[in-house]
């Protein structure tokens, strides 16, 4: 395998017309239950990422002891010991477990390239989006996805402002967390920006101790390598300045016809939910291929400078697959019931509660979950899920 050179996904994207152009980045949701080792594909993906973050941070910790000792000096000290004035080093890093948007933005600003989130639950990632400012973050993410620029601006601390961002996200997601999901974010496109990996008939395995193949291992880490060692190339702002990559004519032609079926499809829809899956899809058609074309470029088996038929052939394979997962999510969260939908904390307590029920009794057993009274009283306001026959009087309606 060859050394790519000048780029990196996060350095490039790729053009579908004029004007009209698309980055690598990624949401993805691996669907499965507990114990049905969902979370291993990821992990042994981001491996040699890992690896490259661990040997960094031990650049790093080296740097910043060197650092801490120089900056405790005088300035007459480091005069005449031949020190410079120290600068602060930073950790060069590409994966990031804490979601909070000033969090990503901080280590964005540091590692330009770009960043990736990981969750092993993926509900921690979304059920903090309403943490502070309802809709705030949601939208920080929505953004992020369409590489808007990032503008962060704090009382208590110095203004942040990323001009092309890149961050993607994966992680494992549980079939009863769905709903939880899918709450309030179909009508936003929030979860068409999701691409679901929804294994056919995932059971838990025995254990085993046969292992991949060394050089699927190799070569995958070799691939890795080669991407993220490449230098990047910046503009007179020290921002990157990403190459555009075109697609070969042949290439270009298929990816237009297929283009063509999907709008058609779109224009006649069983209902509002596929036009909103084809819609995100489309886009990810031409993600999927940069990143194929990037791929195979790293195995030395293409170029960098158009993205071919083979990348566009395989782009397509991949979002058709997509596409079937996305119906089968928006099928399992449609035909879900109110209490499907509640939150598990609030699904714990509806089950707790009598199927008959004054007020006070229900407030008692609110108390055992540490709900609020306020919130209780909200939550039997919902008429999806309880009737109210008599003032100060409720029956479960499942």
């Amino acid at each position: 395998m060859g050394n790519p050179g000048r780029w990196g996904l996060s350095d490039g994207y790729v053009e579908i017309m004029s004007g009209y152009e698309q980055n690598a980045v990624l949401y993805l949701a691996i669907v499965g239950r507990p114990g049905t080792n969902k979370s291993h594909p990821i992990s042994f993906a981001l491996k040699p990422i890992e690896h490259r973050d661990n040997l960094k941070f031990q650049k790093y910790q080296t740097e910043k002891l060197e650092y801490d000792t120089i900056s405790a000096l005088t300035k007459k000290e480091r005069e005449q010991q031949g020190y410079n004035e120290p600068i602060k080093p930073i950790w060069e890093q590409h994966l990031v477990t804490d979601f909070t948007p000033e969090a990503l933005t901080e280590v964005h600003k540091f590692n330009k390239r770009g960043i990736g989130v990981y969750a092993d639950e993926l509900a921690s990632w979304f059920k903090n989006f309403n943490r502070y400012n309802k809709g705030s973050e949601e939208q920080f993410w929505l953004s992020v996805w369409s590489s808007k620029p990032i503008r962060i601006n704090r009382k208590t601390s110095e203004p942040t402002y990323i001009p092309l961002p890149f961050i993607s996200v994966a992680g494992t997601i549980q079939p009863g967390v769905l709903n939880e999901l899918a709450d309030n974010r179909t009508e936003n496109g929030f979860l068409d920006r999701l691409l679901f990996v929804v294994p056919d008939n995932l059971k838990k395995e025995y254990w085993s101790e046969k292992e991949l193949s060394p050089s699927i291992v190799q070569n995958w880490q070799a691939i890795i390598s080669n991407l993220l060692e490449v230098s990047i190339i910046q503009d007179e702002t020290n921002n990157p300045h990403p190459e555009i990559l075109r697609f070969t004519p042949e290439a270009k032609q298929l990816l237009f016809e297929w283009q063509r079926e999907l709008t058609d499809q779109s224009n006649r829809p069983e209902n509002e939910a596929i036009a909103g899956i084809n819609a995100k899809i489309e886009m990810y058609a031409a993600r999927l291929a940069l990143i194929l074309q990037m791929v195979r470029y790293a195995c030395n088996e293409g170029n960098k400078q158009a993205v071919g038929i083979e990348a566009v052939q395989g782009a397509l394979k991949l979002v058709e697959y997509f596409k079937k997962t996305a119906i089968k999510i928006h099928s399992i969260v449609s035909n879900a019931s109110p209490l499907d939908k509640l939150p598990t904390d609030k699904q714990n307590l509806y089950i707790a509660l009598p199927d008959t029920f004054t007020t006070s009794e229900g407030l008692q057993v609110a108390e055992m979950f540490d709900v609020a009274e306020r919130t209780f009283k909200r939550f039997l306001s919902n008429r999806e899920l309880f009737n109210n026959q008599t003032r100060g009087e409720y029956e479960k309606r499942y």
